[in-house]
């Protein structure tokens, strides 16, 4: 990926997640494009213009959208996730289409504007490049070192073993991948101990 493009991306994207989930969007943004980055030196055949843009806006559909409520709170999230990725995918197609229709091809950004509209809709992921971006987002959201977590206790138990543990981990298709996602599952586990 140019890098002139990347950073016109990140100077538009990163600040508006501060509107997003509170302590948490922004930081967990840049911890997903770190594993994407990491993840696509191991598997070059993947397009990372479109893998890395979709890591950038797969959560830009949550700004705003906590304006009245906790967005700390596990229910909270849930209640939005249909919306956020209906509004991300909107918001990077019309981005690209306005800003970089030069730079990307129609069917790349066609396919950055699914991936975020199916990111979280773990059950119906099924091409690589699907699988690829919820592999990162999971492993984004599980580093502590990189997000301070922002659940409470009984939040992040549910949410591990119903969310990661039972729906995330079992689509997981890079076992390499799912053998780091396990080390900082546990990492995470640790932290709320």
């Amino acid at each position: 990926m140019k890098k002139n493009i990347e950073n016109k991306i990140k100077q538009i994207i990163l600040p508006d997640l501060k509107n997003g989930r509170s302590a948490f969007d922004l930081n967990h943004t840049k911890a997903v494009v770190y594993w994407m980055k990491k993840i696509l030196k191991e598997y070059p055949h993947l397009d990372n213009n479109v893998l890395i843009i979709a890591s950038y806006a797969h959560d830009w559909g949550y700004v705003g959208l906590f304006a009245n409520t906790d967005s700390s709170n596990i229910k909270e999230i849930y209640k939005q996730k249909e919306l956020h990725m209906k509004l991300g995918a909107k918001k990077i197609r019309e981005l690209l289409l306005s800003e970089f229709v030069l730079s990307f091809s129609t069917s790349q950004i066609n396919k950055i504007s699914h991936l975020v509209s199916v990111h979280d809709k773990i059950e119906e992921l099924k091409t690589e490049d699907e699988i690829t971006l919820m592999e990162a987002d999971t492993l984004g959201m599980l580093d502590i070192s990189r997000v301070k977590p922002t659940f409470t206790k009984e939040d992040n138990d549910r949410f591990m073993s119903t969310q990661v543990y039972k729906r995330r981990f079992p689509k997981f298709m890079h076992p390499d991948i799912l053998t780091i996602a396990s080390k900082l599952a546990r990492r995470r586990i640790k932290f709320y101990q």
